[in-house]
């Protein structure tokens, strides 16, 4: 999506792990409020641009992890302005899966958290879109139609005016 000139904000997770002071495998409570606190801080940051901008992951992920690991769901997700999310793109997983060494999650891990992630946008209303594993391009290429088609929809109105419907998409 940079490619195409699009803005792309990358997920917390991956710099939180990195910094080292909260590991999802030693307290997952304090690691999913940390990368929280540090999507909503960013995803106000963007608010204001009135084009799209595209998020590696959205706030409702870490509900996911919470839901996944049997632990209690802080109430900071309840308080989460789901309207700021146009739509979802779930990108399925691809033939090969390079485990990284920062995420310790393995393809059996992602297989199972899935359709966790997607029922925590879907039951807010946000429509998500399963992108099949193909070559990168293709995959960019159906991202990019199916939010021309989104946005052609009457029924729909988008709203990328002052922060209160900020156009965020985000990809997983």
């Amino acid at each position: 999506m940079q490619e195409r000139g699009y803005t792309v904000v990358k997920e917390q997770a991956t710099d939180v792990i990195k910094e080292g002071v909260y590991l999802p495998w030693l307290d997952l409570d304090k690691f999913q409020k940390e990368v929280l606190r540090r999507q909503i801080e960013i995803e106000k940051e963007y608010a204001h641009i009135e084009e799209i901008v595209f998020l590696d992951r959205g706030a409702f992920d870490g509900e996911a992890y919470y839901l996944n690991s049997g632990l209690a769901i802080p109430e900071e997700f309840n308080e989460i302005d789901n309207n700021k999310y146009e739509m979802a793109f779930l990108i399925e997983e691809l033939p090969f899966f390079d485990q990284n060494s920062i995420r310790h999650e393995n393809l059996e891990f992602t297989r199972k958290i899935t359709p966790i992630i997607e029922n925590c946008y879907t039951k807010r209303n946000i429509p998500v879109i399963r992108v099949p594993a193909r070559a990168a391009e293709l995959r960019v290429d159906l991202v990019l139609s199916s939010i021309n088609d989104f946005v052609r929809q009457p029924t729909i109105t988008v709203s990328y005016a002052h922060g209160v419907n900020s156009n965020l998409v985000f990809v997983s």
